[in-house]
């Protein structure tokens, strides 16, 4: 498990992996590391699979429909923007058929109006923008390494940030919340990825 997280990191030139048992675990412990506000708005598109949004309402959060770019079939920014209320909280951009989000708009769209980000990059194992990984974009990506996938491990995922202090948390979410043999800190949940799959 952890040499599978060590060359990845290396493989796709990112400051640390978090393995998964499946994508949608890993997704939802994405938002749940996020911290973000009980009822908040999360912006989505629906042109994803179902667990994209399934999580969002799993966080006790409300997804809000955003169309696509009809050429890149991704989540249009210039409509995101429309859709940001004062309960907005995070965008889920979803990248489709190794297509990136736009994810320059999208990221500057976040810091303006100081929401948080996450991409479901289940489409788009090694992808890189402008020379950049997919996944070093917005807050937090997960990435699926179900059978039908472009790296798979049979079932599984992946959450990557450039912002490694989340990583304890991220960790401390999918172990149940232990720290060690005697401290839980959180209530967590089972998430991790088992070692034959590694």
């Amino acid at each position: 498990h952890r040499e599978l997280e060590s060359r990845l990191a290396h493989f796709l030139d990112v400051p640390f992996v978090s393995l998964f048992n499946n994508g949608t675990v890993a997704l939802q412990i994405a938002l749940k590391s996020l911290d973000l506000p009980a009822g908040g708005e999360v912006i989505v598109t629906p042109f994803t699979f179902p667990a994209s949004v399934h999580v969002i309402d799993a966080c006790g959060l409300t997804p809000v429909f955003c169309d696509i770019d009809p050429v890149t079939l991704t989540i249009d920014p210039v409509r995101i923007e429309s859709l940001i209320t004062d309960r907005t909280c995070a965008i889920l951009g979803v990248h489709v058929y190794g297509i990136a989000c736009d994810v320059k708009a999208i990221d500057a769209l976040a810091a303006k109006h100081g929401i948080k980000v996450i991409y479901d990059a289940a489409h788009a194992f090694a992808t890189r923008v402008d020379g950049k990984p997919i996944s070093l974009f917005g807050d937090i990506t997960m990435h699926s390494f179900h059978a039908t996938k472009l790296f798979h491990t049979v079932e599984g995922g992946a959450l990557i940030s450039p912002h490694a202090e989340l990583q304890p948390t991220i960790y401390l979410q999918r172990n149940f919340g232990i720290a060690n043999e005697e401290t839980i800190l959180l209530a967590g949940l089972n998430g991790k990825m088992n070692e034959l799959q590694a």
